[in-house]
């Protein structure tokens, strides 16, 4: 049987996450000592032609798939899928006792990667990496550029790094599937595709030991469905669309221009297992205290949506300014999709905070998450948004809106003293959840 504590006390201390060519370095190293249990193979090329690889350990009976940075900006998955990756190589009892095939790719995203590299190497605070991040509009995204048909929404032609985790779905047909997500601020929480309740009790218990706080405020989305409690059912783009049919006059299909995610599609491939297990890089005490913020869940999700609407408000300034010197690249891509399709984002929380389930006191994890939360993943394309002016070589403007990331940034530090989470600590949460998951209905 695993020492899981055992293993998860050898995850080694990391001051940084690593970058594309550490990432490659580290592949081949594993590979070069260990060549008769480590192989890798490029299996794809990115939109930029940067080349996409599968790394494949053991040779085990079953097959797990791990996907690294499904999103640009979550790098934690590299550093938890190389961890697994060799110490599979070095541990024989682990090879027995788990009996798996570990397929990796460890950068889904190779392009998306190398515009989050300025924040990589800390030190790591909410204004650094708002400064240097980088995610794509959602029809660009490995996670949700996935092909699907429903009711007026149809999206068929998927990004190149989302072709390529697809063959290796079907070359694979894992029997575990784990996209390495990771979230930017809050508490940990996980998706799981099937409920298995003595399961999410040991990753519940597990993050208290991994010294993380569990998430206790607001779901990601609003219509998430709760399994358990911080752990919630696989959704894919058909929950969104009906969410905003339900909440918004216009065809949903103009606000959601993307395809669905990666468990969606594996439903049509085999009947895996699909995890994810989200670790924050920041969180605040608040997020910890069940007790009443003395305001209603509305009044802290409108309170939210307005200082979201503030933000939104800066970067369409910023992009209506910049005009046609805007170069046509990644960043101001990801800018006009946010300036795009946020007004109706908004309006649905707005109309879905008027159900009665909001009447009730919000806790002050609930309240904290509501509003420094929802201004936290804000405030990241008001970074891109400096990024973009930059680039187009307006400083003026690129100063205005770091001017305005500064202040954001530190009203959220006076409001909730945010705090850094260690990555080791995260890397040990996502190694121990996807071993557990191994182990479910084991002997």
């Amino acid at each position: 049987m695993i020492e899981l504590e055992a293993l998860l006390a050898s995850v080694p201390d990391h001051a940084v996450f690593v970058g594309l060519e550490e990432t490659g370095r580290q592949v081949r190293r594993l590979c070069e000592e260990f060549p008769g249990l480590a192989r890798s193979e490029t299996v794809g090329r990115s939109a930029e032609g940067r080349p996409i690889s599968l790394l494949t350990v053991g040779h085990g009976g079953r097959n797990v798939l791990f996907v690294g940075v499904p999103h640009p900006n979550e790098p934690v998955g590299i550093l938890t899928a190389l961890f697994l990756a060799r110490a599979l190589c070095e541990d024989a009892a682990l090879r027995k006792t788990l009996d798996i095939t570990l397929w990796v790719i460890p950068i889904a995203d190779p392009d998306g990667l190398a515009l989050n590299e300025g924040w990589l190497g800390g030190p790591l605070t909410p204004l650094e990496y708002a400064l240097h991040f980088y995610r794509p509009p959602h029809h660009e995204q490995v996670e949700w550029s996935y092909p699907v048909r429903y009711r007026t929404l149809e999206f068929t032609v998927p990004a190149p790094e989302t072709v390529t985790v697809m063959r290796v779905m079907e070359r694979v047909r894992p029997e575990i599937f784990y996209p390495l997500h990771n979230s930017g601020f809050g508490g940990v929480y996980f998706y799981a595709s099937h409920a298995r309740q003595d399961l999410f009790e040991r990753w519940r218990k597990l993050a208290g030991s991994c010294g993380l706080p569990l998430h206790q405020g607001e779901p990601e989305v609003p219509y998430a469905e709760e399994f358990a409690p911080a752990v919630y059912r696989m959704f894919g783009i058909a929950d969104t669309y009906d969410y905003y049919a339900n909440t918004i006059d216009e065809d949903p299909a103009t606000v959601l221009t993307s395809g669905t995610s990666g468990d969606d599609w594996l439903r049509q491939v085999c009947d895996g297992f699909s995890l994810v297990c989200e670790v924050p890089y920041f969180t605040a005490p608040a997020l910890g205290d069940p007790s009443g913020s003395g305001r209603t869940r509305r009044e802290a999700a409108l309170d939210g949506i307005a200082r979201a609407g503030h933000v939104h408000a800066l970067c369409a300034s910023a992009l209506g300014r910049l005009g046609a010197t805007a170069p046509d690249d990644r960043l101001v891509r990801s800018v006009r999709s946010y300036v795009e399709t946020t007004p109706s984002r908004l309006h649905a929380d707005r109309v879905n905070a008027e159900r009665a389930e909001y009447d009730r006191e919000a806790s002050r994890s609930e309240a904290c998450d509501a509003t420094l939360g929802t201004v936290f993943y804000h405030m990241l394309y008001l970074g891109e948004a400096s990024r973009l002016a930059q680039s187009a070589g307006d400083e003026t403007l690129a100063g205005e809106l770091r001017g305005a990331l500064e202040s954001l940034s530190g009203s959220l530090d006076r409001e909730g003293a945010i705090v850094p989470l260690p990555p080791r600590s995260l890397v040990a949460m996502q190694v121990g959840a996807g071993v557990l998951a191994m182990l479910d209905g084991r002997a």
